[in-house]
């Protein structure tokens, strides 16, 4: 199998425009006294919970985040936060369009890097057609733009962390306004 991997997935605590106007966010404990919205559709991926792993990359203290309305699709997650339902920790790959038509805004940082990512699967013995070099073509072309769009997007207060430990990169994401 031939793995070309194409994008990592990004993680922010993410919110409609109106529920941050009525919710004022400051510290990553603030999330904790309004709705948290859960993606749990990592967890069958077998990874840890989301907002425990969020508030540990925070620096925040350990709190209880069990608590809220769980979703087992992460489209469904950012769906009720754009419908001003609470914050939900969002998949950026897939709010991105929503981050850019300011239907939902990041609404504190850090935003995460995980260790996953995304990435296009082909059988060793049809990696040489035509039609498939054709279409890794464009579809790694595809993904390269993704990338520099959302470089570009979040680019103003980019930082990675350089900890050589298992905690993931953080990237510090611009506040769309």
């Amino acid at each position: 199998m031939v793995a070309v991997e194409l994008f990592h997935e990004w993680l922010a605590p993410v919110a409609s425009p109106a529920f941050l106007r009525q919710n004022v966010l400051r510290k990553p404990a603030d999330i904790t006294r309004v709705p948290m919205l859960h993606d749990n559709s990592m967890r069958r991926a077998g990874r840890p919970r989301a907002w425990q792993e969020w508030f540990r990359v925070a620096g925040a203290p350990l709190v209880e985040t069990r608590r809220g309305t769980h979703f087992d699709d992460g489209h469904l997650a950012l769906q009720a936060a754009a419908a001003g339902g609470g914050v939900a920790l969002g998949r950026l790959v897939y709010a991105v369009d929503d981050l850019a038509a300011k239907r939902l805004r990041i609404a504190m940082q850090p935003v995460i890097e995980m260790d996953i990512a995304y990435y296009l699967l082909i059988p060793e013995a049809r990696a040489g057609l035509p039609a498939v070099i054709a279409f890794r073509t464009w579809i790694e072309a595809q993904a390269a733009d993704f990338r520099s769009d959302f470089t570009q997007r979040f680019r103003k207060n980019m930082i990675r962390s350089n900890a050589a430990s298992a905690m993931p990169s953080i990237l510090r994401a611009s506040q769309a306004k």
